[in-house]
């Protein structure tokens, strides 16, 4: 059978249709969100999860390009195929580190238009001259304009840990969007995406009554793929990939599932898989971290470092819905803006008090949110993390704990100094870090009837319960000793898997583990 091809980066809804691309129709969404929400509309979505794709085909659907639809579900809904003036500003093209760059790269975006329409913005400022192309592109074709702002926070969210250049990109911007506060009656609809709010660009006052629809149940499928569409639309690939792993086509789902489902964007809770990784996976016939991948998440540490994060607070952690709307500049922790970036999702709301809670998505966010913490809390060498990953990956694949914590003991003893860990509590974030970033469940600080553990593990085969104690105060022993007082393993003694206790002794003068013992159950 011919291999279908998929657009794995393409984001140009004329280039999937004309060339053949595999196409996940999503255009009845789309007639619904341009008929009955109103004509300003902001939506909030992770990177790479198909925003930049529902902006183009929004543009050739008010270009009435009902070529393009043939086939699709629009096609039988609308009835006018209005052609209309489209204004496109794609904002990555203007994600510059140098701030004297974003002046230029929005200047071309506008001469673009400038020479459709006849005008000529010399001497003035890019706001006046997007005022001017609005009244143009109204007067010659006799139809409003609508505008469409892709990643309309791409070049803030890249100087968010430099306050000056924060500022002047903001400024830049505000003059930009300004004037279209007054161009209500020359504008059909406006379209705004990108990932979270600042209340001090001008946006989101200059345009009136701007509805978002980042939570709203209805519009939850409008980008990425759900269960559904997955089942309907990539059978074939599902089937080959099944066969050449030697498993079943619902096993293989599963491994699908696990690795990029999750993603919840409602109250409703419907799964969403993330389309990049996906769409590459079908591409490539292999899971592979794709998003996560794609680029380094180098705003995602500014966000982090912006806020006292701790490892804690990552699952489980509960909203009202009104802060997931909160602006950017009013967080008081970095939840909202890892929600709205896609390294949290929803996965539950209690109906009756109105809260969220959130929880990592799948196995892909999972393993690499927690590879991206690690330089910040061990060593800031991703060589020497690949290393250690790598030898206890080895060894808990045979479920030798002994010779993971070996790895981790030598690991440790290469810190520097200055990055020692001091006291229990570090010892216990960084035995949570390394095995996190594997993909086994980890667990600290865990609560029990009698007591807190301070460690637990669990792999596919087995269940490690750890107690560390402070070298000098205490023996292996004592540790094994206490998880029996304890019970520690109570509340695993229905789970088939192996049970086995961990006592460790940890020096943090030498910054290491010093020695431990396990016992099976």
């Amino acid at each position: 059978m011919k291999r279908r091809r998929f657009p794995a980066g393409v984001q140009d809804f004329e280039k999937i249709r004309t060339d053949g691309f595999v196409y996940i129709d999503k255009t009845e969404y789309i007639y619904d969100l341009v008929n009955n929400y109103g004509d300003a509309i902001f939506l909030s979505r992770p990177r790479r999860f198909g925003k930049s794709l529902l902006c183009s085909t929004l543009k050739y659907y008010f270009q009435g390009r009902k070529d393009l639809f043939e086939g699709l579900a629009i096609d039988r809904l609308e009835r006018e195929w209005t052609k209309y003036p489209v204004l496109h500003f794609d904002m990555s093209q203007c994600k510059k580190d140098d701030v004297s760059a974003i002046s230029p790269s929005l200047s071309l975006m506008l001469k673009r238009y400038e020479d459709t329409y006849g005008c000529d913005g010399t001497g003035l400022d890019s706001g006046d001259r997007l005022k001017q192309l609005i009244l143009a592109a109204h007067e010659q074709t006799g139809q409003r304009v609508v505008l469409i702002f892709d990643e309309y926070d791409s070049p803030v969210l890249n100087v968010i840990d430099d306050p000056e250049k924060m500022s002047a990109v903001r400024s830049i911007f505000n003059s930009f969007y300004g004037p279209v506060k007054s161009m209500g009656e020359h504008l059909r609809f406006a379209f705004l995406t990108g990932i979270t709010k600042f209340s001090q660009m001008s946006i989101f006052s200059t345009i009136n009554n701007l509805s978002n629809i980042s939570l709203t149940a209805k519009m939850e499928s409008l980008v990425g793929i759900t269960a559904t569409e997955l089942a309907e639309n990539f059978a074939p690939e599902i089937a080959t990939m099944a066969h050449e792993r030697g498993i079943t086509a619902e096993a293989m789902l599963q491994l699908l599932r696990d690795k990029y489902d999750g993603y919840h964007f409602s109250s409703r809770l419907t799964d969403i898989y993330n389309p990049f990784s996906l769409v590459n996976a079908f591409q490539n016939e292999d899971l592979d971290d794709y998003w996560f991948g794609s680029a380094t998440p180098s705003s995602l540490i500014k966000i982090l470092n912006r806020y006292n994060f701790g490892l804690n607070d990552i699952e489980g952690s509960q909203l009202f819905k009104s802060d997931f709307d909160q602006p950017f500049d009013n967080m008081s922790t970095a939840i909202p803006i890892l929600f709205q970036s896609g390294y949290l999702t929803i996965k539950d709301y209690n109906r009756e008090l109105d809260i969220y809670t959130l929880g990592i998505p799948n196995r892909e966010v999972y393993s690499g949110l927690y590879r991206t913490l690690m330089p910040m809390y061990l060593s800031p060498t991703p060589s020497t993390n690949t290393t250690l990953l790598v030898e206890v990956k080895r060894a808990m694949l045979h479920d030798d704990i002994n010779h993971a914590l070996e790895a981790v003991r030598s690991y440790m003893s290469s810190l520097p100094y200055d990055l020692g860990l001091k006291n229990e509590l570090d010892f216990e974030k960084a035995l949570f870090l390394i095995f996190t970033c594997l993909g086994i469940e980890a667990q600290v600080e865990v609560k029990s009837a009698r007591g807190r553990c301070d460690v637990v593990l669990k792999s596919r085969s087995s269940i490690y319960v750890i107690e560390l104690k402070i070298d000098g105060s205490a023996s292996v022993d004592d540790a094994l000793a206490q998880i029996d007082e304890k019970n520690y393993l109570i509340p695993y003694w229905n789970d088939k898997r192996k049970k086995v206790k961990v006592g460790v002794v940890v020096d943090p003068d030498a910054r290491t583990l010093k020695e431990w013992k396990t016992e099976t159950e």
